[in-house]
């Protein structure tokens, strides 16, 4: 259970980081609106004075728009490359606290995912804890110490069976 609670405080501290750069990846978004923004204001202004009709100017003005919207390209193509990245990183982190959280056995991990198995396993083995000791333990350590020991002797019974077996058959 306290796996289960470290690797959901793990998921929702990695799914904070990822809002946070992605809010502030918006600001660079913004930056990059008003830059597109200020262009817009600029063609506005050069028709305005009737420089597109002066080929001399229109030539200018062309090479003006031209140098901005490299960069505004410049600036929004990476960002949009990150910004989707960290979109598929929040959707992920997110798609992994569902699972964890939400599941259609009532709340439970589903048991098809490897924190599902871990979570049913780990129920199995404090209930299991429970009907040997008559009561609830007192850590994740004390179950898993008593598994780990209820484990080794069933191994070393499986191999003293084998053993007599073998023994037998001589």
């Amino acid at each position: 259970m306290e796996q289960v609670a470290e690797r959901v405080k793990s998921l929702v501290q990695d799914n904070s980081h990822e809002v946070y750069s992605l809010s502030a990846q918006m600001v660079q978004l913004q930056v990059i609106q008003g830059a597109v923004a200020r262009l817009l204001e600029r063609i506005d202004d050069i028709v305005y004075k009737g420089w597109h009709t002066n080929s001399g100017m229109a030539h200018l003005s062309i090479l003006e728009i031209r140098d901005t919207v490299r960069l505004v390209d410049i600036g929004f193509h990476p960002l949009h490359t990150k910004m989707q990245e960290t979109v598929n990183a929040v959707e992920s982190f997110s798609n992994e606290l569902f699972d964890i959280i939400v599941s259609p056995d009532g709340g439970k991990p589903c048991i098809n995912s490897l924190i599902g198995w871990n979570y049913h396993a780990m129920n199995n083995n404090i209930d299991v804890f429970k009907r040997e000791f008559g009561r609830e333990p007192e850590s994740f350590e004390e179950v898993a110490t008593y598994i780990l020991d209820t484990t080794k002797k069933v191994v070393a019974k499986s191999e003293e069976n084998k053993k007599s077996r073998c023994a037998n058959i001589d």
